[in-house]
């Protein structure tokens, strides 16, 4: 997680929902393989017991009925599917990019978010040879759309509140991440390349963190002086 703004050119913006406990967004329609799937957009409209959120909290995905059958069976019709605990599953000699198409989540302002086979696939072992992959997504009867990890991962996401929307990019993760953060009255800005585990900081930035170690080392030192009993 970093702070600040983020500069990525790729990253689409859609807006949230105002008023919402959850960071709720305007999900319009699901396409595989660039076909719209014949899903009514109002089973997506926020209510008091609908809507469509974002949960990074959330390990899987789960799809109201309405969307989740018709989006099985567009999956289904690209690969023979057979059934392991309950879970609708593929069992797969190659690639799954090879095989299975992408999915595409259409949002208001015209943004969208393409899920590799991988995003809502998942690997549940192998099998004579082949690996199983089971559908990620999760049917729910009424309720709520949330997208959880299993979609979200493999991108920049960002949380402009101030703004009132959400936004994302396809990327990897392993790399820096290039931010605008404010640092004075002035409106002026450093460029920040943050990783985790990582940090590299302007020359500005570096010079306000060494002022405050010596006021921190003090301050600590006190403290430990008012523990020990002489």
């Amino acid at each position: 997680m970093v702070l600040g703004e983020i500069l990525e050119p790729s990253i689409v913006y859609s807006p949230l929902v105002p008023s919402q406990p959850h960071y709720n967004l305007i999900l319009h329609s699901i396409a595989v393989n660039g076909q719209l799937l014949p899903i009514d957009s109002a089973v997506f409209a926020t209510s008091s017991n609908r809507g469509t959120i974002v949960d990074s909290g959330t390990t899987l995905a789960y799809l109201v009925q309405e969307a989740y059958d018709p989006f099985v069976s567009a999956v289904n019709y690209c690969y023979c599917f057979t059934i392991s605990k309950g879970n609708q599953c593929y069992l797969v000699p190659t690639s799954v990019n090879e095989i299975f198409p992408p999915v595409s989540l259409n949002f208001a302002a015209g943004a969208s978010m393409t899920l590799k086979p991988e995003e809502y696939l998942i690997c549940s072992g192998f099998y004579d040879g082949a690996t199983m992959w089971c559908i990620g997504f999760q049917k729910v009867q009424g309720g709520i759309t949330i997208l959880g990890d299993l979609v979200l991962k493999d991108k920049i996401f960002v949380y402009d509140l101030a703004r009132q929307r959400i936004g994302w990019a396809n990327y990897d993760c392993s790399l820096s991440v290039n931010v605008s953060i404010t640092s004075s009255k002035d409106i002026t800005s450093s460029k920040d390349f943050i990783n985790e585990g990582q940090l590299s900081v302007s020359t500005s930035t570096r010079d306000m963190l060494f002022k405050l170690i010596p006021l921190s080392l003090i301050t600590l030192l006190m403290q430990l002086l008012e523990s020990v009993e002489f």
